[in-house]
């Protein structure tokens, strides 16, 4: 495998970890997204597509359009969500702290929010309600505060434009293939001392996420 390429890891394909945004070089993108996914994937033997080398402003492997540039991006992705079994594709983001205060301000929410959940909420789903309450409730269990992603917002996952939409786009049902996009708060997360323990707790939620 390339060092200068995607970094593609074959696991159980339940679970799809992809890192759209994780440039490891300075100045980075979504801060140690990279780092958070390589650590998840290795707790839950999953697979995992990390983008730790393309900037987003020269290759958006969130953007369709872009994505769909890349030889290995697309087709890996089909190939996990194509094997026999439901397959749930976690897009690892990282949004900004003062952003997310912003977007917790608007929604009238009062608790100190570390993730927001996009599925593509209210009219163009790519999970179902009931995994997204799940996932909230098994995030809740171990110590992360998650909320589902304000309608109309960039961190819902609902433009036809951002990869959380290229399965529906495509023809897949949810009972094959379920997608939401998580944004992560920087602070208690993605900071480099925050990793271990966060992906701990990531890794315990889908997991349990994944028995229920």
């Amino acid at each position: 495998m390339a060092e200068d390429d995607i970094k593609i890891n074959s696991g159980d394909n339940r679970i799809l970890l992809i890192a759209p945004h994780g440039v490891a070089t300075k100045p980075r993108d979504d801060i140690n997204t990279d780092q958070l996914t390589y650590r998840i994937a290795e707790r839950l033997k999953c697979s995992a597509i990390v983008n730790d080398v393309y900037k987003r402003t020269g290759l958006d492997f969130n953007d369709i359009a872009n994505a769909s540039t890349h030889e290995t991006f697309i087709p890996t992705i089909r190939e996990v969500v194509d094997a026999p079994g439901p397959t749930l594709v976690v897009w690892v983001h990282g949004i900004d702290d003062d952003n997310l205060k912003r977007e917790i301000v608007e929604m009238g929410v009062e608790d100190d929010v570390q993730c927001l959940i996009g599925y593509g909420q209210p009219d163009r789903p790519t999970a179902e309600k009931k995994t997204v309450d799940d996932l909230i409730k098994m995030f809740g269990v171990n110590s992360i505060i998650a909320h589902v992603a304000r309608v109309g917002s960039n961190y819902g996952g609902n433009s036809t434009r951002f990869m959380n939409q290229w399965f529906r786009e495509n023809g897949y049902k949810l009972a094959d293939v379920q997608s939401v996009q998580l944004e992560f708060k920087h602070e208690g997360v993605r900071r480099s001392k925050d990793l271990d323990e966060a992906s701990q707790n990531i890794s315990n939620a889908l997991s349990g996420l994944n028995e229920t």
